[in-house]
């Protein structure tokens, strides 16, 4: 990374609310920051705790720590305290965000900690911003940091880094660990787990992403929003941009407005994110262009759509907006995970889609990927067939951070299970359908997939979003509820008709389950405001806000547990007309 440092010396390697720092002072940062761990004391294989966003200089000490041996573990950010201190608890230095001290000050006060370096949004902006920024966020939120030798600003820190003399670089050690990133547990009942990427496996990307053609040249631009606990923010929108000589926006807000601004006036060249987050972004940008605002998206040459990507409906409908304002390109879509440090499947300029399926395919894979489809015994399937995707590289993680079992059960034979149920087609084309146990049990013995019911759902006209779950209310029987998003067209005095259509539709597709209740969302599908994927857990454990069909009215209904695993339903006397947002 040094040497591809030095090679562009002429293009910024970050751009930082306005400020923008060379690529010569980015290597003698990370110097500088080398010197102050070995000062501080950090050793060779050892853990570095981290907690908050991406800023300069956490991509300072990213190298820095690499360069020294040791290791970045980098917290997802909506973790409790009891799984904090389990899963730092072999770091004696961590560095925590100081806007994110409430979260965590029960774990990083405990006495193993030797140091805490205090991080702050402000270290490395510009004047004056820097002291407006300061000015607001005291006003905003006083952060409790406790005072003390143990604590140290960022300045401090990189002091202590002016006053060593010593030995710099680590040797280069074959499977060392370099990274460790966060899993996003997104999925129901879902488990964060530290995913370790060793140097080989980020030397792996690298190169992969030369090989494969990546849309990211020397002198653009590419957009992160995202904290460095995702393994795309840390590879694709970090490493990889620098790699190939681009400048790395860096913008740490990740709120729905924030992103809209970001896109919209940065100008990146390069940019990823969730579904849900270009979702959120094209409703906002319709808005805008209904009001007479004009954009213009020429410069556009690597949008991309992650996560858990989209269906073909809305994608089609992105591409015609983004062809529109005079993008040759449009978006693309893709797909990646921790275990395999980011990138797996893409498309690219010489392998584009149809759109005649209702899932979005991700591409092909990368070069230097294999990816196969398998049943549960483990027996490769052909095309278009379902099954779990399977992925083997030399990316694949080292392990899951100390959880030999769960590693055992994810990586078999050098390939990672990555619980997707996926098909793929006789083009090469990999479409990613769900998680392999978003399943239920039918009284026959049979196996059916909720998503399947929900693209039933999402076929329909009126319909523009929806997921299927499981809802309990008697024993031997399968009682589902649908969350859904109207589609803008659709008339007040239609509803009724057309909820009672849907279950029509799901009886008729699959007899064997009851839809029993509809939780009817405004605009989009809830997510999750650290992850940017629809939140299922927040619709898994939603009570209120659902709907019925009751004389041809729609009337209001709620959950409530029973303490058995079971829910009861319990009714309004009171008819609901209003069918729009959440009630």
């Amino acid at each position: 990374m040094e040497k591809k440092l030095n090679e562009h010396t002429d293009i910024p390697a970050i751009e930082y609310f306005g400020k923008v720092i060379s690529r010569k002072e980015f290597i003698e940062n990370v110097y500088l920051w080398a010197k102050a761990f070995r000062n501080l004391g950090v050793k060779e294989d050892e853990i570095v705790a981290y907690y908050g966003p991406f800023m300069p200089d956490v991509c300072y000490m990213i190298f820095a720590l690499n360069m020294i041996g040791a290791c970045p573990y980098f917290l997802k950010l909506a973790i409790s305290s009891k799984v904090l201190e389990e899963e730092a608890k072999e770091c004696r230095i961590a560095i925590v965000f100081d806007q994110m001290w409430e979260n965590v000050k029960g774990g990083f006060t405990k006495d193993k900690y030797e140091k805490v370096i205090i991080a702050r949004i402000t270290d490395a902006m510009p004047t004056p911003k820097k002291q407006i920024v300061s000015v607001m966020t005291k006003i905003r939120k006083k952060t409790q940091i406790p005072r003390g030798e143990k604590y140290i600003s960022v300045s401090d820190a990189k002091e202590l880094g002016k006053g060593y003399n010593g030995e710099i670089k680590a040797p280069f050690v074959s499977n060392r660990n370099a990274f460790i990133t966060s899993s996003s547990g997104t999925t129901v009942g879902g488990i964060v787990k530290g995913v370790v990427a060793t140097n080989e496996t980020v030397l792996t990307q690298l190169s992969i992403s030369d090989a494969s053609g990546t849309q990211f040249f020397k002198g653009e631009r590419c957009l992160n929003h995202f904290p460095p606990t995702a393994a795309t923010s840390l590879n694709l929108l970090f490493s990889v941009p620098l790699y190939r000589g681009m400048t790395v926006v860096m913008d740490p807000r990740v709120e729905e407005k924030d992103f809209y601004n970001q896109i919209t006036k940065l100008h990146v060249n390069a940019a990823c994110s969730t579904g849900s987050a270009w979702e959120a972004f094209f409703n906002r940008l319709e808005k805008e262009r209904a009001k007479g605002k004009e954009f213009d998206f020429s410069y556009v040459k690597c949008w991309v759509v992650g996560g858990e990507g989209t269906d073909s409906k809305k994608f089609q409908k992105w591409q015609n907006i983004m062809h529109e304002l005079g993008s040759d390109r449009g978006l693309a879509s893709g797909y990646g995970s921790s275990e395999l440090f980011a990138s797996a499947c893409s498309e690219s300029v010489n392998a584009r889609y149809d759109f005649s399926k209702p899932i979005m395919s991700v591409g092909i894979p990368m070069a230097g990927i294999t990816v196969g489809v398998f049943d549960e015994e483990g027996k490769e399937l052909g095309y278009n067939q379902k099954g779990e995707l399977w992925i083997r590289s030399k990316s694949v993680m080292k392990c899951y951070y100390n959880k030999p079992e769960l590693t055992a059960k994810t990586k078999v034979d050098g390939w990672i299970h990555t619980g997707d149920l996926a098909e793929i087609d006789e083009n090469g084309f990999v479409y990613i359908l769900g998680r392999v146990k978003d399943t239920t049990l039918l009284p026959d013995g049979r196996k059916i997939y909720l998503f399947d019911i929900a693209h039933r759902i999402k076929e329909k006209n009126y319909i523009d979003d929806a997921i299927v779950l499981e809802k309990p209310i008697k024993q031997d029987s399968i009682s589902l509820v649908a969350h859904i998003v109207w589609e803008k067209s659709v008339k007040e005095d239609e509803k009724v008709a057309y909820l009672k259509a849907l279950v029509e539709c799901v009886e008729q597709y699959e007899p064997g389950v009851e839809l029993i209740a509809f939780a009817i969302h405004d605009v989009m599908l809830p997510y999750s405001p650290t992850t940017l994927k629809k939140d299922k857990n927040r619709m898994m454990n939603q009570l209120d806000g659902f709907v019925w069909i009751v004389d041809d009215q729609i009337q209001k209904i709620r959950f409530v547990e029973n303490g058995y695993g079971l829910y009861e339903i319990e009714k309004s006397t009171l008819k609901c007309t209003l069918c729009q947002g959440q009630i």
